[in-house]
């Protein structure tokens, strides 16, 4: 038998998903500037990839929510700038900076949040129906 799923459940996988994609977007904005790593290098802007997942076992495909598969890294070209001066610089006085642009990253942050929200909207008219209908119930 197939267990029913729920608007709320598949909202609040969502609500974690759009958590995790902040975070990562928060952790780029953050390290914008960053030229060495422990790995070694410069920082590389990190990216969410989802995935539908069935929320329960037995789940039939439309009937999913999301995760989060992994997190990847941009293997974009880093920018480089002309400074002999910085510690990092190579031999020819260039230094190797993330491969982040503040503007697609605020533009991500944006949809995140969007996103975000739309999913609480989700659980607040659920639980507003469930209130209506108790409401009902009573008369």
């Amino acid at each position: 038998m197939l267990e029913a799923i729920s608007a709320r459940e598949i909202a609040v996988s969502g609500l974690r998903a759009q958590r995790a994609r902040m975070n990562v977007i928060a952790n780029n904005l953050a390290n914008v500037e960053t030229t060495r790593t422990p790995e070694g290098g410069a920082f590389r802007r990190q990216m969410v990839v989802f995935r539908a997942e069935p929320l329960k076992s037995g789940m039939k495909s439309g009937q999913a929510g999301v995760r989060v598969k992994s997190i990847i890294k941009d293997m974009s070209p880093l920018r480089t700038v002309f400074d002999p001066s910085h510690p990092d610089a190579n031999k020819d006085g260039y230094v190797s900076y993330p491969n982040i642009n503040m503007s697609v990253e605020m533009v991500d942050l944006i949809s995140a949040q969007r996103a975000y929200e739309a999913n609480v909207a989700v659980i607040v008219s659920g639980s507003r129906m469930k209130q209506r209908a108790l409401e009902i119930l009573q008369r």
